[in-house]
């Protein structure tokens, strides 16, 4: 499941897991992710709550930080282990089957959003719910009646889970500023590719180095955007050093190439000040690949011509001997 929001925005995010039937993972799990650190883990198995981020330099503040997060993830447990929940879900087929939530705020320039929470069961979408409003997958109609008496649950998430969610996003923004707060620009380069035997060239947009990981990175072609179904997406995947990558990859036939269109790598991120534009042009440049044949063959010559001249030589004075 994607969310997406702008990327001056950030995030808390819980990840709930009750698992039916034997494993050796713990029956129920929760993980919380402030936009992409993670900063708390809880298994049902221990029963504690082990903060994954660096000691607080405030006393007492963290532990009432944890004091909200337990009653959270106890809310958590004890709705997903309803009779309700477990009639609804529980009704399985023999094996293991999962339980998921994801539940979380996000704030927005400060402005505080609604607390969302979605619920699936063996990875399929099955019940959202927002502070306003409540879908139910078809495929369990059962969950129709749950939307009837939503307004209880709706009035929870206005009066305890949000003003809760909200003050722990803000105290660990606070605490890991250094990290989740932080901006890396992007390096961003064209890479282009020839395939000798059909004259395709590939250019990929390369972008790496960014944080956060909110990226807006396109390709034009003599300023127009080049449509999606050309273009090959690449995730957005992390580096070794916490900082992001990304590519957008074309394919451009040898009768397009002759046409001289200009392509454009286009990319906004919250590090720049302004966009950042890389043109390219059919014939600009070299591809290594040609480069590294082009020289490969320049070797040869020289070794041969070398060859030859030491051989003429050795004839030569193989002749005055």
């Amino acid at each position: 499941m994607l969310v997406c929001f702008p990327t001056d925005s950030h995030s808390i995010w819980t990840f709930a897991t009750l698992i039916y039937g034997q494993t050796q993972f713990p029956e129920f799990s929760v993980l919380a992710f402030v936009d992409d650190l993670q900063v708390l883990y809880y298994d049902r198995n221990i029963k504690k709550l082990i903060s994954r981020s660096r000691p607080s330099s405030t006393e007492g503040v963290e532990d009432i930080m944890h004091l909200g997060a337990n009653i959270v993830i106890e809310g958590i447990y004890s709705e997903m282990k309803h009779p309700t929940h477990e009639r609804f879900f529980g009704n399985h087929t023999e094996g293991v089957h999962v339980h998921q939530k994801l539940a979380g705020c996000v704030l927005d320039n400060d402005k505080s959003s609604q607390v969302m929470v979605w619920d699936a069961y063996d990875g399929t979408e099955a019940m959202y719910f927002g502070m306003h409003n409540c879908t139910v997958n078809p495929l369990w109609p059962q969950l129709i009646w749950i939307t009837q008496v939503a307004e209880i649950f709706q009035m929870d998430l206005r009066t305890i889970y949000q003003p809760i969610c909200i003050q722990i996003l803000k105290y660990y923004l606070e605490k890991e500023k250094n990290i989740v707060l932080r901006k890396e620009r992007p390096r961003v380069r064209l890479i282009q590719k020839t395939c000798r035997e059909t004259g395709v060239v590939k250019v990929s947009c390369l972008a790496t180095g960014f944080y956060p990981r909110h990226i807006n990175l396109t390709m034009l072609r003599d300023d127009r955007p080049i449509p999606d179904e050309e273009l090959i997406f690449g995730e957005v995947l992390p580096n070794g050093d916490g900082t992001y990558q990304t590519r957008r990859t074309l394919s451009i036939s040898s009768e397009i190439a002759r046409e001289k269109h200009r392509y454009t790598c286009s990319v906004t991120h919250l590090a720049l000040d302004n966009k950042l534009d890389i043109n390219w042009e059919p014939g600009e440049g070299a591809d290594v690949a040609v480069i590294s044949s082009v020289v490969v063959v320049l070797v040869l010559v020289l070794v041969l011509i070398f060859a030859i001249a030491a051989f003429i030589v050795y004839k030569k004075r193989r002749r005055g001997i």
